[in-house]
C-alpha cells in the first residue's frame, strides 16, 4: 500500500519520458504490465499474514527495507533529475526494480511463493517495459 500512495503522490511530478513514455512498448506488454500489476497489488490483501514465525519476520523487514530502498530510489528523480545517476540506467531502472524487496517480503510474510513468483513476473515486465523507453 505505501508503494501505491507514493506513486499516487510524487509519479505525477516525473516528467522524463524516458520513465513515463510508453510510446517504445507494445500494447501486449502494456496489457500483460497492467494486469500483472493489479494482481500483485490485489492479492496481498487475501494472504493471510503469519507475523510469529522467524520467515515471517525475516519478511516483515524485508517489506520494511524495501519500501525505504524505494521511496530513496526515487529521489535522485524527484529533487536531481540533471543529475548523472538520474540519467543513467541504473538511476532510470531503480524504481522498476526495488519494488521486488517489498514483495518478497509480503511472500515471506504470507508464506506464499505463488506470490513471489508472480511478483516477479511483474518485475520483469515493468523492467522490459522500462528499458524499451531508454
Amino acid at each position: 500500500m505505501p508503494l501505491l500512495i507514493w506513486n499516487l503522490i510524487y509519479g505525477p511530478k516525473i516528467t522524463d519520458p524516458r520513465i513515463t513514455s510508453d510510446a517504445h512498448s507494445s500494447s501486449w506488454l502494456l496489457t500483460a504490465e497492467n494486469i500483472t500489476r493489479i494482481a500483485v497489488f490485489i492479492l496481498p490483501l487475501l494472504i493471510p499474514l503469519q507475523l510469529k514465525e522467524p520467515l515471517s519476520k525475516t519478511g516483515l523487514l524485508t517489506y520494511i527495507l524495501g519500501v525505504l530502498i524505494y521511496f530513496v530510489s526515487w529521489l535522485p528523480l524527484l529533487f536531481a533529475p540533471g543529475s548523472a545517476w538520474s540519467n543513467s540506467t541504473p538511476g532510470l531502472l531503480a524504481p522498476r526494480l526495488t519494488p521486488f524487496l517489498c514483495f518478497l517480503g509480503i511472500a515471506l510474510i504470507g508464506h506464499s511463493w505463488t506470490y513471489g513468483l508472480l511478483a516477479g513476473v511483474f518485475i520483469v515486465i515493468h523492467i522490459w517495459h522500462g528499458i524499451r523507453n531508454l
